[in-house]
């Protein structure tokens, strides 16, 4: 063919061109017609989406392949380069087929054989794949990596901006009363509460969710017995306080393995065996602080939405560097020890409540208006015909393999096509404590990571129905990705910084994402006075100072947890890390005003 076309006129470049897409469409007919054909029998993996795969690896190899040649072959002549490269791409074509273009067809609910030992080969085949290109095109330009990565950043960083900033593009995004007033309920409704050695706080919490202000609900505690007798007896205790009102789940004692997603499909089982009532299912964890009208609202937005989800607003409430806001902790010099221990991780604890802040007040809504929805972990609320539906689909409501069963969820509505309505208003919010050691914030996140990595992996978000949808959840899936990628870059580019000379026009563009980084450094100062005016807090001047300082160290500290979740998906490592709780954050309990003094006040 390559030969005809020159014959015929066709310039080397082109001719080599041509021949090189009609070689890859037969090539891949006939790895779906032959090599392949029995292996993917029965999949229901959509053609498009194996042709997809199968040129991006292949493209990948030959682009890695053409652009090795010119390096590799002075060093070991010409014959001996090209063979050698095209035996390494044979290698890599065949692996990249047989564990991702053409992977066997596997049922939903039945884990296959030998996964644990060939999941890892395959993901670490797939991040390698994916790094590949970036570690050679470093190789070959310095100046061309630069270019790929500061416009890269750019574009993070612009629309991270723009993200934030979201609630703000309109007036009617502020509007006190686009929520309306809520009627008297009418829906009944369940709130899950699965707990896990939760003694410093179950009791409260408990408590709080059994005196809310709405007639027709219940609390389900769901407790694992053997494992944790002490939450076990606080919340049987709880019970008898509350009967009618507040019931005890066992946790299931057939599984070793402790998560949120078994706790609550075990709630939801039962809930069928007993009979109750329920058109809503809420979710809350061990220590939230659901405000006492809170139901009132979420009862009147399922009626006058029609939505299938009800995302209520989630804050946490420990910024900042009062010491008196951490409890004393036990042994010698405790008053010295509390102090230094404020001091010296406010700048991060600032830093998370913001993330926060701008995440349900601004991030969701915009997510929620163009139908990408990875919901929060709780203050959620679930009507009953979407999670029959789940159940009906897959089995399970909740995902029990997934690290994120909220992230999993939400994107799940989303591509089902039922509606979110987000809710935020300042006195509605539920409180919540932020982890109380550095090192188990960093915990906390690579889960969350690996979770939208998960997610992002499985392809579900691929169904969305339009391309913006789908675009945005590569954003919000993948980013995770994007910061391990930080992560391993910023050694290296702080060694090329002080010994690489780049030209002028290609410097000052690397320096444009900084400069937006420091935009939004300004913007969370801005953000935090506002936080401080909203919930009543004080914000202290050494608060700003820490959140200014820390902000950098803080990206840092994201990148470490991307680097050590994108560790752990390559090697499928899933099991459950669990965020301990202290109940720093009581002092809110008091917090919040009824809506009937919110309603009068906006009059």
């Amino acid at each position: 063919m390559l030969v005809l076309l020159i014959a015929a006129g066709w310039t080397a470049a082109l001719a080599n061109v041509a021949q090189a897409v009609v070689t890859l469409q037969l090539n891949f007919w006939a790895n779906r017609q032959l090599t392949w054909r029995r292996r993917i029998s029965g999949s229901r993996l959509p053609l498009w989406r194996r042709w997809g795969r199968f040129h991006l690896a292949r493209g990948a190899s030959l682009l890695l392949s053409v652009a090795a040649f010119p390096v590799v072959a002075p060093r070991l002549g010409p014959a001996i380069a090209y063979w050698g490269l095209l035996a390494a791409a044979c290698v890599v074509n065949f692996y990249s087929d047989k564990y991702w273009s053409f992977r066997a067809a596997r049922s939903r609910n039945r884990r296959p054989r030998h996964a644990a030992r060939r999941g890892p080969a395959r993901r670490l085949l797939v991040v390698g794949l994916a790094t590949a290109p970036f570690a050679l095109l470093a190789a070959l330009s310095l100046d061309w990596f630069l270019l790929a990565t500061s416009s890269f950043m750019l574009v993070v960083a612009t629309t991270t901006l723009a993200f934030q900033l979201y609630k703000w593009w309109r007036p009617e995004h502020n509007d006190a009363h686009r929520y309306g007033q809520p009627d008297e309920p009418r829906l009944p409704g369940v709130i899950l509460v699965p707990m896990r050695h939760e003694e410093a706080v179950a009791g409260q919490t408990l408590d709080r969710l059994a005196g809310l202000n709405h007639p027709n609900y219940r609390v389900v505690a769901i407790v694992d017995h053997p494992d944790d007798p002490g939450t076990a007896a606080i919340a049987h205790a709880k019970a008898r306080e509350h009967p009618g009102r507040l019931l005890v789940c066992r946790y299931p004692e057939d599984t070793a393995t402790h998560n949120k997603p078994i706790a609550l499909n075990a709630a939801l089982r039962m809930l069928d065996r007993t009979g109750v009532p329920y058109e809503w299912v809420g979710v809350a964890d061990a220590e939230d602080l659901f405000h006492h009208d809170l139901l009132r609202m979420v009862d009147h937005r399922f009626r006058a939405t029609g939505a299938g989800i009800v995302q209520c607003g989630v804050q946490l409430m420990n910024f900042g560097s009062d010491r008196t806001a951490l409890p004393l902790p036990p042994g010698r010099l405790a008053r010295a020890r509390r102090w230094w221990r404020a001091h010296t991780s406010a700048w991060w604890r600032a830093s998370n409540v913001l993330e926060y802040f701008k995440w349900f007040q601004s991030r969701l809504k915009l997510q929620a208006a163009v139908g990408v929805m990875p919901l929060g972990g709780n203050t959620v609320f679930f009507r009953r015909a979407f999670l029959d539906a789940l159940r009906r689909r897959d089995g399970a409501a909740w995902d029990e393999r997934c690290l994120t069963e909220d992230a999993k969820i939400g994107i799940t509505a989303s591509v089902l096509g039922y509606k979110v309505d987000v809710v935020y208003l300042d006195e509605l919010v539920t409180r919540e404590e932020t982890p109380h050691t550095l090192g188990a914030f960093v915990r906390q996140r690579v889960r969350w990571m690996q979770g939208f990595m998960q997610v992002f992996a499985e392809g579900e978000w691929l169904r969305l129905p339009t391309l913006t949808q789908r675009v945005l959840a590569v954003y919000v899936l993948g980013f995770q990705f994007f910061q391990a990628f930080a992560g391993v870059l910023a050694p290296v580019a702080l060694a090329l910084a002080v010994v690489h000379k780049a030209p002028v026009l290609l410097t000052l563009l690397a320096t444009v994402p900084l400069g937006m980084g420091v935009l939004n450094v300004l913007l969370d100062v801005v953000l935090l006075a506002q936080f401080g005016r909203a919930f009543g807090e004080k914000v202290r001047l050494r608060d700003y100072a820490g959140l200014v300082v820390g902000a950098y160290p803080f990206q840092v500290v994201l990148s470490v947890a991307a680097v050590w979740a994108l560790a752990r998906f390559a090697l499928n490592r899933g099991n459950w890390v669990k965020t301990a709780h202290q109940g720093t954050h009581l002092g809110a309990a008091r917090a919040g005003r009824p809506l009937r003094e919110m309603a009068r006040d906006a009059a």
